[in-house]
């Protein structure tokens, strides 16, 4: 009998933050939870899984019980089924039940060795009346409707099973591992069922989970606390996440929008010893789970919540990179004949548009607001459309701190002078000029609007670099920046992503200096907790 173990049994309270508002929702975290696999087999009519042998199971709090097994010289195709059915009263174990169903299929009847979880094995008939099927099988029956589930078939063999109950597969391939339309798995597999067409669905423990989060989301070759950080952060991301795809079956997917997920073929030692290390290990802020986002590169400064979506989040706050090694670069260029056309394209009538002006800016550097100035009228882009609304000519900017035609600020990384210094921008000052006093060189927001009360201490231990910061709500900068320089515009721009939170190569870069993986989460996130 096969076993995956490693139950968890966490209680949390889960804060959903949306529009600003906080909600509290108590519940106990599953001993295992539902991954759709919809890289590789997403609302498709069948699926391949490998190998010769699957074990046929139920889940049984986060382990795999195994009820039976199925054997092919090639390889087994899976199909949604649907629909009612006719269903032999008596249970089976699963040799009997195929036996049963074998006798009706040679009588002509559409006849399945079914396995149902917790209700264990019996037979399904399709396209047959109770009367029908009790006549031929010599047991009484019972007609069931709307029916839920999928066909395993291989060369010496085939099962139904339910996709509705706790029925599921596990694999026998190295570290008990499946493989699913070409890609292989930790855990068990089972299948959300839609009518025709179905998504498959890996049933895995968290931990288990990570390994193959962390190198899909920031590779192996990281130092070691920067793939610690990454562990803890994709760990509470995830619990903070559970839910996001109950409409389709399962908890979250393998996507970007929850986190990338590439199983057991993506693992690599390096990430599963960081998540080894940092077992069960997740962040809290006031009591509760943290939204734990991060992206590939911040590009010097962070951003808070509000500046790139719409809540503010007390822990997402804009602070500044200590430095990010090969930091991102990127320069996309449009001119203003591209520019024209694209607003014909949308049927934008503003005449010819000879200049773009930055009007908004954030904390952390990032444009909020452009607006684009036409001989007969001007079009605001804010935030949410500045990214995408010239992709169809120079594609998706990859962040919103960039510059136009060198216009809109200085764009960068702290760097210091000196062993210790503090500086705190008074009234009228800027963040730029106050650095300069105290001897660092601030390359963000330059000097374009004050920051009140805004302090940041740097504090030199050799060649190390420990940058803390405390921000008050710093508004929103109006300012107005023409970029109209004679026909072009472009787009230079540093980090890649939304900003908000922890920024992987600058993990890197302070994993690299010397900070340990607290040291880095706490930078990112402020004011959170580390709990086991």
């Amino acid at each position: 009998m096969k076993k995956f173990k490693q139950s968890i049994a966490i209680l949390i309270v889960l804060f959903a933050i949306c529009m600003g508002a906080q909600v509290a929702y108590a519940y106990d975290l599953p001993d295992s939870i539902r991954i759709g696999l919809e890289s590789v087999c997403k609302t498709q009519s069948s699926a391949t899984i490998g190998g010769s042998e699957i074990l046929i199971g139920q889940n049984d709090e986060g382990e795999f019980d195994e009820e039976g097994s199925l054997q092919s010289s090639g390889g087994f195709t899976v199909y949604p089924m649907t629909g009612d059915f006719v269903e032999i009263d008596d249970r089976f174990d699963q040799d009997e039940a195929e036996d049963v169903a074998d006798d009706l299929c040679d009588d002509g009847y559409d006849a399945y060795a079914t396995y149902l979880g917790d209700d264990g094995w019996m037979v399904y008939v399709s396209g047959s009346s109770k009367s029908s099927v009790e006549n031929a099988s010599g047991y009484s029956a019972s007609s069931v409707s709307g029916v839920s589930g999928f066909l395993v078939e291989g060369s010496k063999g085939s099962v139904l099973l339910s996709a509705d109950t706790n029925a599921c597969l596990a694999g026998v391939g190295s570290d008990d591992t499946f493989s699913i339309n070409g890609s292989n798995y930790r855990g068990m597999l089972t299948f959300a069922v839609y009518g025709s067409t179905m998504t498959a669905v890996n049933v895995i423990t968290l931990e288990e989970y990570l390994y193959g989060v962390v190198p899909a989301e920031m590779g192996y070759g990281y130092p070691t606390e920067a793939l610690k950080a990454q562990a803890v952060a994709a760990r509470t991301y995830a619990i903070y996440k559970l839910g996001g795809h109950t409409e389709s079956g399962y908890s979250m997917c393998d996507q970007v929008c929850c986190q990338v997920y590439d199983g057991y073929d993506g693992e690599a030692s390096t990430t599963t010893k960081a998540v080894d290390a940092t077992k069960d290990e997740v962040m809290t802020y006031g009591g509760a789970i943290v939204q734990a986002v991060f992206s590939a590169s911040a590009g010097g400064y962070t951003e808070n919540s509000e500046d790139v979506w719409w809540a503010t989040v007390p822990y997402l706050r804009a602070v500044p990179e200590i430095v990010e090694y090969e930091m991102t670069a990127w320069t996309k260029t449009m001119t203003e004949s591209e520019l024209n056309s694209l607003l014909d394209a949308k049927g934008k009538n503003l005449g010819w548009v000879d200049d773009i002006v930055i009007t908004k800016l954030a904390d952390g550097g990032r444009v909020q607001e452009l607006v684009l100035v036409g001989s007969k009228d001007t079009l605001l882009l804010d935030k949410d459309t500045i990214r995408t609304y010239f992709s169809s000519v120079i594609g998706t900017l990859p962040t919103k701190m960039f510059t136009i035609n060198g216009e809109g600020g200085d764009i960068g990384t702290f760097s210091t002078s000196g062993s210790t210094s503090s500086f705190v921008a008074s009234s009228g000052g800027s963040l730029m000029s106050a650095a300069a006093t105290s001897g660092i060189v601030a390359k963000t927001e330059g000097n374009l609007w004050s920051l009140n009360d805004t302090k940041i201490t740097l504090d030199i231990d050799g060649s190390v670099e420990k940058i803390s910061s405390s921000f008050t709500e710093a508004e929103i900068a109006d300012v107005y920046i023409s970029t109209a320089s004679g026909g072009k515009f472009v787009f230079t721009g540093y980090g890649n992503g939304h900003g908000v939170g922890m920024s992987q190569l600058g993990a890197n870069a302070m994993a690299g200096a010397g900070y340990d993986y607290e040291e880095i989460l706490g930078h990112y996130y402020v004011g959170v907790t580390i709990e086991n």
